[in-house]
């Protein structure tokens, strides 16, 4: 492997393979460059796949209309050789997000393919898709895809550990193989790990549109084990591409920890990535001294930094060689002392906590119960340390949520805004205070799979209260998130194979989703606005995530009564 230098990118880190017999393929972010790049996973397949003397990994964003690597017929070409993806035999798709779904048969069209799985013969790329969104629920993109991979991947020094890519590497090199018509190709993969092959499955519904059975077909297992990786081998995805075009510029991006153990019942990354796994400061440590070096920003993510055992360690190394640091939302018990202290150190400007709600009773539903009490202290405690600015992070429309539940919020920020004045008129400075509204999105595998989201009248109604109540508060930012776009994001969460012809549709209209849904005859509010009964049938129930469905009914049932439902 030799770097790749790119004449239409201000980047570092890309990869040009030479020599040798390589298995081309591409790896595609479904968004623009600026947000791919900044995105781990799809740093880490990227390296992962370099790394692997079988395969050459060029990649591919969609879409871009002002990257170079695009033609001006918009057909999505490589960032490595502008090669578009109809010339790879393999098209892997990372998919984090449901909102880039439209971007899949987008690309496959742009490029020439057919998009749909059944309309490909042996001549045509395997297109693969991966990632959380995927690995929650791969139901809503079967009608595209020839197979998801489900769960981690694993690599050592030699390349990818796992069956998926030793299979594809003997398909793909046999000329034999690939005359193969594509349901048999299909089923070369029946007993491959973590793999679901959509084509295999077939399902029937009842007439009121709920599924009543899910048949595997060709003695394909009725549920695919999703992989994760021993805890004992967990070490820290870190960023190899930089760039300054991208959401996190230069900086290194560090996953300091998979999963979390406080079972926040909306937060599938909670349940999914059981056990909560720390990476060890060592397994790292030699990428965050060569990025100090180097003048860059090291970005601490993941889902529990606040129970990392070695956090002050991290930090303190860092700001002790004279580097800079920023985390990702951090639980309150994380922000010590000796942390807050070391983030005045290396500058940082801003501190971001994430309540989810203000409301003690919807704090018990939700599985967060941390006080109010707690987050105004920490206010005057960073602040008073020189961290001008707060931001806060809220969910509208939880399960049970009342108007009152919404209007605490208010007082939650008004509270603050006065502690947060106190204290920046001691230290003479002053900042502001972000509030950042997000709709409640129920996602799969978590107890809230069973909820309804709330109709986008009322988050609206909501919202709009918030906002209007706390525009007379000065310092205090608000910003809401779509509704609209909550309730496509919900309906493609919970979604099945029937969302074909509306992400069709969106696809036709370059992602945008006006009007998609009823111009295919889809109705989102099947996925999105209905409770689901208990014994209902998911469409993600083709996938294991080693978390036994009883358990989080059980959780939900508590949630509910909690909630006096």
């Amino acid at each position: 492997m030799k770097p790749a230098h790119s004449r239409t990118r201000r980047e570092s880190g890309a990869i040009a393979k030479t020599g040798g017999l390589h298995i081309p393929v591409a790896i595609v972010y479904p968004n623009r460059y600026r947000v791919g790049m900044a995105n781990l996973g799809f740093q880490f397949v990227y390296r992962s796949l370099n790394s692997d003397p079988r395969f050459s990994a060029e990649r591919v964003f969609f879409p871009d209309p002002d990257s170079a690597a695009c033609s001006r017929a918009g057909v999505p070409r490589t960032e490595e050789s502008r090669r578009p993806l109809s010339n790879f035999p393999l098209i892997a798709f990372s998919v984090p997000f449901e909102n880039d779904y439209p971007a899949i048969p987008g690309a496959l069209i742009a490029s020439g393919i057919p998009p749909l799985q059944s309309d490909r013969g042996p001549s045509q790329p395997l297109v693969i898709a991966g990632g959380v969104a995927a690995s929650l629920n791969p139901e809503p993109l079967a009608s595209f895809v020839d197979l998801v991979y489900v769960g981690e991947l694993e690599t050592n020094s030699t390349g990818l550990q796992t069956d998926l890519f030793d299979v594809l590497a003997d398909v793909l090199r046999s000329p034999p193989l690939r005359t193969m018509s594509r349901q048999e190709l299909l089923h070369l993969f029946r007993d491959v790990a973590s793999v679901y092959v959509p084509s295999a499955y077939s399902f029937l519904w009842a007439r009121d549109d709920t599924i009543r059975r899910i048949d595997p077909q060709f003695g394909f297992p009725s549920r695919v084990q999703a992989w994760k990786r021993p805890e004992e081998k967990e070490t820290a995805p870190v960023s190899t591409l930089f760039s300054p075009d991208t959401e996190f510029g230069d900086n290194l991006l560090v996953e300091t920890s998979r999963g979390c153990g406080r079972g926040c019942r909306f937060c599938a990354a909670g349940w999914i990535h059981r056990p909560v796994r720390h990476a060890g400061f060592e397994s790292f440590r030699k990428e965050v001294d060569q990025a100090i070096s180097q003048g860059r920003t090291v970005g601490l993510i993941g889902s529990d930094l606040a129970g990392h055992p070695e956090l002050e360690e991290m930090l303190s190394a860092i700001v002790d060689k004279g580097g800079t640091f920023s985390l990702s939302s951090i639980r309150p018990e994380g922000l010590t002392p000796r942390v807050i202290e070391l983030m005045v150190k290396a500058g940082r400007k801003t501190a971001t906590l994430a309540p989810e709600t203000a409301s003690d009773r919807l704090k018990k539903v939700v599985g967060k119960p941390i006080p109010s009490e707690q987050f105004y202290e920490l206010v005057h405690r960073l602040v008073s340390a020189g961290i001008p600015n707060i931001r806060f992070y809220f969910m509208i429309g939880l399960p049970t949520e009342t108007d009152g539940d919404a209007s605490e919020i208010v007082r939650f920020a008004a509270d603050s805004r006065r502690i947060f004045v106190e204290a920046s008129r001691a230290v003479r400075k002053i900042g502001h205070i972000s509030v950042q509204l997000n709709p409640f999105v129920p996602k799969p595998w978590t107890p809230f799979q069973w909820s309804a989201m709330a109709g986008p009248g009322v988050l609206k109604r909501r919202m709009a209260m918030i906002v209007q109540a706390l525009a007379r508060e000065p310092n205090v930012v608000v910003r809401a998130e779509s509704p609209r776009q909550a309730l496509i994001q919900a309906a493609l969460s919970r979604g099945d194979r029937r969302l074909a012809p509306a992400l069709l549709a969106a696809a036709e209209q370059q992602g945008k989703w006006s009007g998609a849904f009823k111009r295919s005859g889809v109705d989102r509010a099947l996925y999105a606005l209905r409770e689901r009964d208990r014994d209902e049938i998911f469409p993600w129930d083709v996938v294991d995530h080693g978390i036994e469905k009883d358990a989080l009914w059980r959780n939900y049932v508590s949630a509910m009564k909690t909630g006096g439902k």
